[in-house]
C-alpha cells in the first residue's frame, strides 16, 4: 500500500513540475509544489475513494520496487544529435517497506506510460472541478448552551440555556471569508477576511468533501437538542446544495478534521483575534524602580534558575547567554521559562546575588542547550 510518492519532472520546455501523492487516515491526497497561486496555502487535494482505489490498484500493478535506480543515456550515444533533455526523479514509499529513488534523463522505464497514465488519470479528474463550479459555500452550525452570568443583585450565578450558532462563508464573487457567531439571534463576533488569493483554492477543496452525501433532511428520530448542521453549495450554473446533518461523527465526512483545518490554517494566517490579544506585546515594559528576572533552565524540563536582564527586548522561549558558575571564564545556554518584572522588595531571589544574562542568542545559535553541552547543565 502506498504511503508518499514525489515526481519530478523537469524539461521538454515547461520547466520544473513537482507532484506529491500520500495517504493519510486511509484517504488519499496530492499536492503541487508550486501553484499559480504563490501566495496562497500549498494546493492539498482531496481524492475520491473511487479514484483513489482505481489509482493505487494500477499503482501496484507496476512493481515500482522492481525498478532499477538510474536511467541514463548511454556514454556512446551522446554524440548524437542534440534534443530536448528531460529529467525526472521518483521517491516512491509502500507502507511498513523502505524508501526507494528512482531517476533519469532522457530514458525511462518500461512501464513509465502507464505511471504516467494513472498519474494523468487521478489529477484530471479532480483537477477539472477544482477552480470552476463551485461559487460560494455556507456552513451553519447551532447548539443548545448552558451560559452562566453573574448576577450583581443576588450575587449569585445564573444559568440559562441559550441558541448558540457558528456561520462560515466563502463567496468566489466577493473573494471574502466571513465568520461569526451568533447567542440567541444576536451576532456576538464577527470576522471578515479579503481571501483573493486563496479563495479559489478553498472552494475548489471542498466540493468533493461531501460527493457521497445525499440532499436528505436529518432522521426524524434525532434528539432535539443535538447539534446541527446545515451547509449549502452554490455551483455556477444555478444549482444548490443543501445539507443538513447531526453536527458529529455520524453526521459529518470522515475527514471532517481536514475541511477544518484549511480554515484553520487561514484565520490563523491572517490573524483570528489581532495584535490586542497578543501577550507578547501587552507583556513588555519595565516600569521606574522595577527589575527584570528571567527564569531559565538548563535542559528541557530542568530546574529553573534566576537572571537579570537590563534589556525588555526578551520572550518566553528566547536561548540567552549567561556566565557558568560550575567553570571559570566560561558560559553556557539558557532558555527562558518566564519573565517577572519586581520592585526590590519582591524579587524571587536577592538582587546583589543574581548574576546577569550576558546577551540573546539567535535562532540557530543554541545547539548546545540542544546537545547538552553546557557546563552548566544537570546543575
Amino acid at each position: 500500500m502506498l504511503e508518499y510518492l514525489n515526481l519530478k519532472l523537469d524539461g521538454l520546455g515547461v520547466g520544473e513540475s513537482s507532484l506529491n501523492i500520500w495517504m493519510k487516515n486511509g484517504r488519499l491526497k496530492y499536492s503541487y509544489d508550486s501553484t499559480e497561486y504563490d501566495n496562497g496555502p500549498s494546493l492539498v487535494l482531496n481524492v475520491s475513494r473511487d479514484s483513489a482505489s482505481s489509482f493505487l490498484e494500477s499503482l501496484d500493478n507496476l512493481h515500482l520496487y522492481r525498478w532499477k535506480e538510474q536511467y541514463f543515456e548511454e556514454k556512446k550515444d551522446r554524440s548524437k544529435e542534440q534534443k530536448l533533455s528531460s529529467r525526472w526523479y521518483l521517491f516512491y514509499k509502500e507502507k511498513n517497506r523502505e524508501a526507494k529513488e528512482f531517476q533519469g534523463s532522457n530514458v525511462f522505464p518500461k512501464d513509465w506510460e502507464k505511471l504516467m497514465e494513472a498519474i494523468a488519470k487521478l489529477t484530471a479528474d479532480m483537477d477539472h472541478s477544482r477552480f470552476n463550479g463551485l461559487m460560494e459555500f455556507t456552513m451553519d452550525v447551532k447548539d443548545i448552551r448552558e451560559q452562566i452570568f453573574w448576577n450583581p443583585v443576588s450575587r449569585e450565578e445564573n444559568c440559562v440555556e441559550v441558541e448558540y450558532r457558528d456561520f462560515l462563508s466563502v463567496s468566489r464573487e466577493s473573494k471574502k471569508l466571513l465568520y461569526q457567531q451568533f447567542t440567541n439571534g444576536v451576532f456576538t463576533v464577527k470576522h471578515e477576511y479579503n481571501i483573493p488569493n486563496i479563495v479559489d483554492y478553498l472552494l475548489g477543496n471542498i466540493e468533493r468533501y461531501f460527493t457521497n452525501f445525499s440532499e436528505s433532511d436529518l432522521p426524524e428520530e434525532e434528539a432535539d437538542d443535538s447539534a446541527k448542521i446545515t451547509i449549502c453549495l452554490y455551483f455556477e450554473n444555478g444549482k444548490r446544495q443543501v445539507l443538513r446533518r447531526t453536527y458529529d461523527r455520524y453526521g459529518l465526512p470522515d475527514d471532517w478534521d481536514d475541511l477544518l483545518e484549511d480554515f484553520h490554517k487561514t484565520l490563523a494566517y491572517y490573524g483570528v483575534f489581532g495584535t490586542i490579544f497578543d501577550s507578547g506585546l501587552y507583556h513588555h515594559g519595565v516600569k521606574k524602580d522595577e527589575h527584570i528576572y528571567l527564569s531559565c533552565i538548563f535542559e528541557p524540563n530542568g530546574k529553573s534558575y534566576y537572571y537579570r536582564s537590563r534589556e525588555d527586548n526578551l520572550a518566553v522561549g528566547d536561548f540567552v547567554l549567561v556566565p557558568s558558575s560550575r567553570q571559570e571564564n566560561a558560559e553556557t545556554v539558557v532558555m527562558i521559562s518566564e519573565i517577572l518584572y519586581c520592585k526590590e522588595e519582591e524579587v524571587p531571589y536577592p538582587l546583589e546575588k543574581t548574576k546577569f544574562i550576558l546577551r540573546k542568542l539567535d535562532d540557530g545559535d543554541f545547539y548546545s542547550f540542544l546537545t547538552g553541552d553546557n557546563p552548566d547543565r544537570n546543575a
